[in-house]
């Protein structure tokens, strides 16, 4: 209860002007690529 109450007051702040909101982060994003950029490509057939 206490967390919902400081975010109901928080919102009212940035609302109202008188808070920044918090800059959220990047997410890194995983990929299927090599970690090695020069390693050649397989290719499947």
């Amino acid at each position: 209860m206490i967390a919902k109450s400081q975010n109901a007051l928080e919102d009212l702040l940035v609302a109202l002007g008188l808070l920044d909101r918090p800059q959220l982060q990047p997410v890194p994003v995983r990929t299927n690529t090599p970690r090695d950029p020069k390693a050649p490509r397989r290719r499947r057939e």
